[in-house]
C-alpha cells in the first residue's frame, strides 16, 4: 500500500515539473567551456593517471557540480498548478514568484517543439494574454508533448461540431514567402552569432587555420578582384541564403483553420508550431509587401495578436503569400467583419518631392564621405569607389519605394474600421483596425512641413506595447478635420 502511495507521489511530483530536458536549458553556457578542455585533459591522458588529472581541474570540476546541482534545483522548485479556470506558474528561486493566468483572459497559446525536443518528447508551451503590464511570454514551460497538447486543448476548448474554414498555403506560396522576406541582414545576425558561439569553443589554432584556409581558396578564384569586396559579397549572399533556408524551414507546410471563436495556425520542419488565438484578442490586420510583391500583385496577411509571432524572427501571419484580388475573401472567411473601409484622405503624384526628400540627401551624402575617405585613405581608393557605389544601392533603392509611397499612403473611417496605408522603411501597409481598438490619435509635423502646411497622423492601437501606425505627409487642415470628424480629438 506505502509502495502505490508512493508512486502516485512521485507521478504527481513530475506531473507538475517541467521536463526534465529543462535542466540542461538552465544550466550556463559556462558549463561547456569548461567541459570542453577538461574531457581534452583526461583524453590526452587516456584515463593512465586519473588522480592528477582530477588534482588539476578540481576548480573546475567543482563549478561544474556546482553549475548542474544549482540547474537541478531550479527545475526541482519550478512547477505549476492548472484547475478547470486558471492555470499557476511558479517560478524563481524556491518556486516563490508565482503567475496566475485566467483562461477566459489568454489571447495565445503557443506548442512549439525543435527536432531536438522531439528526440526527448518535449515542446515548449507558450501561454500569453493581453495584460500590457506583464512581459510578452507571461508563462513558459518545457513539458512532455502528452501534457502540453492536453493544456492546450483544455484552453481552446472548442468543440468539435463547429464549422471549420481552414487555408493551406501552396508549396510555391511557400517558396515565394520565403523568398521575398529572406534578407541578408538578418542571415548574417544568425551567421555572426554562429561564429561568436564557435570562437567561444573551439580552439583559437584551429579557428586561425581555418579562416587562413578559406581564405587562400578564396583568393584562387577572385585574384582580380579587391578581397574585402569578395568578403562582403559572401557575407551578402551567404546571409540571404542563410535567412531564406531559415524563413522555409519556418512557414513549410503552414495551414491556418477557423473553428468557433478561434483560430489555429501550424507550420515548420525543422520546429514544429502550433498556436491557438483567440478572434477575440486580435487587434488589427496588416496586408503588407515589398514593392517588388506590389508589382506582381501579392501580398502577406499578418495580424497582430498578443504572443502571437512574438518569438525571435517570427512573423505574425495567416496567409504567407495571397493575390491581392483574394485578400477580403480569405480575412471574411478566417476573421469575419474584421476587414473594411477605404481610404479617403490620400497621397498622390504632387506629393512625390516630399517622400523622396530623405533618401536623395543620404544618396547625395554617399559621395562626399567618398571625397573624404579618399583623402584620409589614398591607397584604397579604388576599395572606397566600390563600397561607396555599393552603399549607394540601398538609397537608390529607396527613392523608388517612397516614390511608389506617394501613390499608396492614405487614412480612411467607416462606421466600424480605420484603414490606414503607409509605407515604413522598404515596407508597404494596409493597417485594418476596428475603431474601437484605437487608443488615440496624434498630429506630427517636422519643420519642412510646418512651412508647407503638411503633418503625418500617428494613430496608436491597443497592444502589449505602444505601438503607433504613422501615415505621412497629408495635408494638415484635412487631416486634422477627418480625425475630429470620427471623434479623435487631437
Amino acid at each position: 500500500m506505502r509502495q502505490h502511495r508512493l508512486i502516485r507521489h512521485i507521478r504527481e511530483f513530475f506531473r507538475h515539473r517541467q521536463h526534465p530536458i529543462k535542466i540542461i536549458g538552465y544550466t550556463s553556457k559556462v558549463l561547456w567551456l569548461l567541459l570542453i578542455p577538461i574531457v581534452k585533459y583526461i583524453v590526452a591522458l587516456r584515463f593512465d593517471d586519473f588522480h592528477s588529472w582530477f588534482m588539476s581541474n578540481w576548480v573546475d570540476i567543482l563549478i561544474i557540480t556546482a553549475i548542474i546541482t544549482i540547474a537541478i534545483l531550479r527545475w526541482v522548485f519550478v512547477f505549476f498548478e492548472m484547475d478547470t479556470k486558471t492555470i499557476t506558474s511558479h517560478t524563481g528561486y524556491f518556486g516563490l514568484a508565482r503567475t496566475t493566468l485566467a483562461f477566459s483572459d489568454v489571447s495565445t497559446v503557443g506548442m512549439h517543439q525543435s527536432s531536438l525536443q522531439r528526440l526527448f518528447g518535449a515542446c515548449t508551451l507558450y501561454i500569453d494574454t493581453t495584460a500590457a503590464s506583464l512581459s510578452n511570454t507571461e508563462i513558459t514551460l518545457v513539458l512532455p508533448k502528452k501534457r502540453a497538447s492536453h493544456i492546450l486543448e483544455f484552453i481552446a476548448d472548442e468543440s468539435t461540431a463547429e464549422i471549420k474554414y481552414t487555408v493551406d498555403s501552396k508549396k510555391r506560396s511557400q517558396l515565394a514567402f520565403s523568398l521575398f522576406f529572406s534578407s541578408s541582414m538578418s542571415g548574417v545576425i544568425i551567421f555572426a552569432g554562429l561564429l561568436f558561439e564557435a570562437s567561444r569553443i573551439v580552439d583559437r589554432n584551429i579557428e586561425i587555420r581555418l579562416l587562413n584556409t578559406a581564405a587562400g581558396e578564396i583568393s584562387k578564384f577572385t585574384s582580380n578582384i579587391p578581397f574585402i569586396i569578395v568578403i562582403v559579397a559572401l557575407v551578402i549572399i551567404g546571409g540571404w541564403v542563410l535567412s531564406f533556408l531559415a524563413n522555409l524551414m519556418r512557414y513549410w507546410h503552414f495551414s491556418v483553420t477557423r473553428q468557433g471563436s478561434k483560430l489555429y495556425v501550424k507550420s515548420g520542419i525543422w520546429t514544429l508550431r502550433h498556436d491557438v488565438m483567440a478572434c477575440r484578442c486580435i487587434n488589427y490586420i496588416d496586408i503588407t509587401s515589398s514593392l517588388l510583391m506590389k508589382i506582381f500583385k501579392i501580398c502577406t496577411i499578418n495580424l497582430n495578436c498578443a504572443g502571437y509571432g512574438d518569438r525571435r524572427a517570427e512573423i505574425p501571419t495567416i496567409a504567407p503569400i495571397s493575390n491581392e484580388k483574394e485578400v477580403e475573401g480569405t480575412v471574411e472567411h478566417l476573421l469575419p467583419g474584421m476587414y473594411g473601409g477605404q481610404t479617403t484622405l490620400r497621397t498622390g503624384r504632387k506629393d512625390i518631392l516630399r517622400f523622396v526628400g530623405i533618401p536623395v540627401f543620404l544618396l547625395l551624402l554617399v559621395p562626399v564621405l567618398r571625397a573624404v575617405a579618399a583623402g584620409i585613405f589614398p591607397r584604397w581608393v579604388g576599395e572606397i569607389n566600390v563600397i561607396s557605389l555599393i552603399a549607394s544601392v540601398p538609397f537608390v533603392w529607396l527613392i523608388i519605394v517612397k516614390t511608389a509611397a506617394a501613390f499608396h499612403t492614405g487614412i480612411g473611417f467607416n462606421d466600424t474600421h480605420c484603414v490606414m496605408e503607409y509605407c515604413r522603411y522598404y515596407g508597404f501597409h494596409r493597417v485594418v483596425v476596428e475603431r474601437e481598438k484605437i487608443t488615440s490619435a496624434a498630429i506630427f509635423q517636422s519643420i519642412p512641413q510646418k512651412k508647407t502646411g503638411y503633418c503625418s497622423i500617428a494613430i496608436y492601437t491597443m497592444n502589449e506595447k505602444v505601438k503607433v501606425h504613422m501615415v505621412k505627409q497629408l495635408p494638415l487642415d484635412t487631416a486634422m478635420s477627418i480625425l475630429r470628424t470620427n471623434g479623435l480629438a487631437v
